[in-house]
């Protein structure tokens, strides 16, 4: 189906990391690096949207040499990597705060909260192993007592896959803003600094229309951003809502899927090899 695209219409790249750009080492390969910069170098904004973490997506923006702001935790954070400056900081409200760390303790699940600097965790256990996983930083041991208090980015819960079945309704019910961004795990930030958010405020200052937009995701926190654009694309290994909501899907990221769409688009526009 990525075929039938027409991608020299695309005048911005929109990408999730995890799942997404990095393989299945959590890493971004080398390949796809240089297919970053190579759609860069043709005018084309490459715009990372993604639940890692600051310093994590500044990383990735920096071993690509990207221009364009990046969108961290979920929509929370947009960065210029340029000057390496927050252009935008909307935190989690007390209520959302109070109602997560509540619904979490209820049910059972594994905690984790985000502040801009530091990633805190209850304890050493398999929501730290994640983070280390994941970001390949540790998390911090933390007392929810403080999330009160913190400044916080995101929060995220985790339990077994068949466990978040189990509750995800419920988590919804209670949080009807919270994603299920993998099978294990549930995220929530501010209602209205989602990765949608993020890259809306980023297309507005490059004079882009959405529909002129390629995006790839996996997770459920793609979905709201990806059904608002023109190309959405789902990764091989996407989540069914991801697939419902996209007009192709590519190779998965194992197979390094984000840099065979960024090679794609690369070409329609007159790139050679």
């Amino acid at each position: 189906m990525l075929d039938r695209l027409d991608l020299s219409a695309v005048r911005a790249v929109a990408l999730d990391v995890d799942g997404t750009l990095a393989g299945a080492d959590s890493k971004v390969s080398p390949r796809t690096v240089a297919a970053m910069k190579q759609v860069q170098d043709l005018d084309i904004p490459v715009i990372l949207l993604t639940g890692r973490t600051r310093r994590n997506t500044m990383a990735i923006a920096a071993e690509a040499s990207l221009r364009s702001v990046a969108v961290a935790c979920n929509g929370a954070l947009i960065i210029d990597p340029v000057t390496d400056r927050n252009v935008a900081v909307n935190p989690m409200s007390a209520s959302d705060k109070a109602t997560f760390r509540a619904l979490a303790d209820d049910l059972g699940l594994d905690l984790t909260w985000w502040t801009e600097d530091h990633m805190y965790v209850t304890h050493k256990g398999d929501m730290y192993e994640l983070i280390l996983e994941l970001n390949h930083e540790e998390a911090l041991i933390g007392d929810p007592a403080d999330i009160a208090d913190a400044v916080v980015m995101k929060m995220m819960a985790m339990a077994s896959p068949e466990r978040m079945d189990e509750v995800h309704d419920e988590i919804l019910r209670r949080m009807p803003s919270a994603m299920r961004s993998l099978d294990n795990l549930v995220e929530v930030v501010d209602p209205d600094s989602t990765k949608w958010h993020g890259l809306e405020w980023a297309l507005d200052q490059y004079g882009i229309d959405p529909a002129n937009v390629l995006g790839a995701g996996d997770g459920g926190n793609d979905v709201g951003w990806l059904s608002r654009i023109g190309f959405p694309v789902a990764m091989g290994n996407a989540r069914d809502e991801v697939r419902e909501v996209t007009v192709a899907e590519g190779l998965t990221n194992a197979d390094e899927g984000a840099a065979d769409l960024l090679e794609r688009v690369a070409a329609a526009h007159g790139a050679t090899a």
